[in-house]
């Protein structure tokens, strides 16, 4: 009886302080903000302290189809902003973030317009969601996925209607 009780117990605790899911949205809408600032003055160095350096971490971006580290993702990024004059990042309301324990995942969308150094600037919508890790007390994004949608198919062409064909009668007579 002794060891049930101590079982029920130690299984009553753990559950307890078992960490719960938990609406943060509050706690990193700022922060998907603070991130597509410093995207936005082109410079990696800006944006470094937000990400973790591992180098086993993935990171997929829109070009090309993934980073394997934090120096690929920010050497890539530096070779695809070359030609750029500009990016501005606009993050739509409706971002939505939950975090359970050291885990964080945010999803927001938004539009961007990137102004190259010659030509037209070139504007879509864009979504993005990162896991966070916290580590040290501070939350390092730890996977990235950022993509542009792709344009919704045109509709089908309409079908042409024909004038229906009059139905045959079931039987006729002969005549004789």
């Amino acid at each position: 009886m002794k060891l049930t009780l101590l079982l029920v117990l130690t299984l009553g605790l753990a559950a307890c302080s078992a960490p719960k899911t938990e609406n943060a949205t509050a706690e990193f809408a700022p922060m998907v903000e603070k991130v597509n600032a410093a995207w936005q003055t082109l410079d990696t160095a800006n944006v470094a302290p937000f990400y973790a350096k591992d180098a086993d971490l993935t990171f997929f971006d829109v070009a090309p189809l993934q980073y394997k580290g934090w120096q690929a993702y920010a050497d890539g990024f530096k070779k695809v902003a070359a030609d750029w004059q500009s990016v501005r990042i606009r993050v739509d309301p409706g971002t939505h973030a939950i975090k359970h324990g050291n885990i964080a995942v945010v999803n927001w969308t938004g539009s961007f317009t990137i102004t190259p150094k010659s030509g037209s600037p070139m504007s879509g919508q864009i979504r993005g969601t990162e896991v966070l890790e916290k580590r040290d007390d501070k939350w390092l994004i730890v996977h990235e996925h950022v993509s542009a949608p792709m344009a919704e198919p045109a509709p089908p062409p309409p079908v042409e209607k024909r004038p229906a064909a009059k139905p045959k009668p079931a039987h006729t007579k002969k005549k004789k």
